[in-house]
């Protein structure tokens, strides 16, 4: 009987330091890996074992981890993300295809410069999208989290699915989930979500497969927004009350939502802000995410947290504003916590510190972004990268920015996000080149589809201040100095801003 072994998946691989591929040279695992990697390519038989493909992964992870920053781990990382990209096509696993993106991601900011990072960008542009399961989505989990004037209630899913929203009518939403079930431990939970701005919650099915979620809720500013977020698959959804603001916390240390367990959170139009008491500050990635990485070794995380604390000093002590941190330490915080904090506590404005990298190493200087459609595919490139995306999933989610600044109309006003970008870019402008004698190459300033832009309820900005993938900027950055001029440029931009509130005498 002729037959074919099924493709497993979720094997685990063998360890790259494994006593069979201990002491060899780099050179012999990467020739190792390569002539097993042509092999599979010219073998359809071969390409339907997850085993054949695994074999080639272990030769080149275990050049990777044996040999850091050797002449070959260019090529080995493009090799990587070439083998789970393949891997991904007869898997149809996505964890294979999410390893391929983050293969290809470090080549390009290890190697911006390369010829391999430009065949990357490439394979990203064009992988293949998420694979539309055929058997239904399930709601795992509901949490939630209450504050006097404002809950967020978030539907975890074990994959992503489509969802249709009605129209907001007398205090109640619903949301048709397509091709979905409750999942036990949702059902549990959903039963007693009757607190903050929620008056009760039901979700129940609506045929045999879909869900209709019912939120009936009270003394609500404006309708719920409601949008996915992905990594993992959620549903989002703010609520924000019409009642008086409460005063802010008078902590500064980073808040722990009080989580209750039972696609992207709204922007959400402020009045203009004549008394700016809190401001937010949250320094990009941290712990498990190191964010870019420059050629000597040097991380994004490590950067952007000195540059926040440094520019939290000067709030303080000059300007006598309250400064709450997304974090102070080496702690990873997913990208809806941060605006969580934000929205939860009543800040006035959100600044999010980030540093750039760009696939050619010439490239430097700094930009400045706010909400909004992307306005090249350089900003496009950068929101992917910053909220961990592929290109093809970020503009979905640009169409869907389009969508939301449609609904709300003049409800939402970008103005305000808007000066305080233009007021930042000036002052790196102005205050670089005063305080650290170093010409600035002004990107602009820009828009672009950040969860975190997209999540706050405050007049926000993401700046880009340096670009590590540039061997100059790179040294620059690790210099206190230059890190101190960033966080003078940062405040100066803020301070600007503030005084443009003050009413004319």
């Amino acid at each position: 009987v002729r037959w074919i072994l099924p493709l497993v998946v979720g094997c685990a691989l063998v360890s790259a330091d494994s006593p069979a591929e201990a002491h060899r040279s780099p050179e012999s695992l990467f020739n190792s890996g390569k002539n097993c990697q042509s092999r599979l390519a010219k073998s359809p038989k071969r390409q339907k074992l997850r085993s054949n493909w695994e074999n080639c992964i272990r030769d080149f992870s275990a050049l990777l981890a044996q040999h850091p920053r050797n002449r070959l781990e260019e090529n080995s990382l493009l090799a990587l993300g070439e083998l789970y990209a393949g891997l991904h096509r007869y898997s149809k696993n996505d964890s294979d295809r999410q390893k391929s993106l983050e293969y290809y991601r470090q080549l390009i900011s290890n190697y911006p410069n390369g010829s391999s990072a430009r065949t990357a960008q490439r394979r990203m542009n064009t992988a293949d999208p998420p694979t539309r399961p055929s058997s239904l989505a399930t709601v795992k989990n509901i949490r939630y989290w209450v504050y006097p004037d404002y809950t967020r209630l978030v539907l975890d899913l074990d994959r992503n699915m489509d969802y249709r929203q009605e129209p907001f009518m007398a205090d109640t939403m619903r949301i048709r989930l397509l091709r979905t079930r409750l999942g036990p431990a949702a059902k549990k939970g959903v039963a007693d979500l009757s607190e903050g701005l929620l008056r009760r919650v039901t979700l129940k099915p609506a045929d045999p497969d879909s869900m209709l979620l019912s939120i009936n809720t009270k003394n609500l500013a404006m309708a719920p927004k409601v949008l996915p977020l992905s990594n993992p698959e959620r549903l989002v959804i703010d609520l924000f009350s019409r009642g008086p603001a409460d005063e802010p916390n008078s902590s500064d240390a980073p808040m722990e939502p009080p989580q209750k367990t039972s696609g992207v959170p709204p922007v959400f139009a402020q009045p203009l802000p004549i008394d700016v008491r809190t401001i937010v500050l949250d320094p990009g990635h941290g712990g498990k995410d190191p964010g870019a990485i420059g050629r000597t070794g040097l991380t994004e995380k490590d950067i952007v947290l000195d540059i926040g604390l440094r520019l939290r000093s000067l709030i303080r002590d000059r300007m006598g504003k309250k400064v709450i941190m997304t974090r102070q330490d080496d702690t990873f915080i997913p990208l809806d916590d941060r605006t969580l904090i934000a929205n939860s506590k009543k800040a006035d404005l959100f600044v999010s510190i980030h540093v750039n990298s760009h696939p050619q190493r010439a490239t430097r200087g700094i930009e400045v972004y706010h909400l909004g459609q992307s306005s090249d595919r350089h900003a496009m490139a950068v929101a992917a990268r910053e909220n961990n995306v592929s290109l093809k999933s970020l503009g979905s989610l640009d169409r869907t920015v389009k969508q939301i600044l449609f609904d709300l109309g003049r409800e939402y006003n970008l103005d305000q996000s808007q000066t305080l970008a233009h007021f930042t870019r000036r002052s790196f402008q102005t205050t670089m080149g005063s305080r650290y004698d170093y010409d600035v190459v002004d990107h602009g300033v820009k828009r672009a589809p950040f969860y975190v832009l997209l999540n706050s309820n405050m007049p926000s900005i993401l700046a880009e201040v340096s670009f590590i993938s540039n061997p100059a900027e790179e040294q620059l950055l690790r210099q206190g100095p230059y890190r101190q001029a960033i966080a003078e440029s940062l405040f100066q931009g803020l301070r600007t801003y503030l005084s443009s509130l003050k009413p004319i005498s």
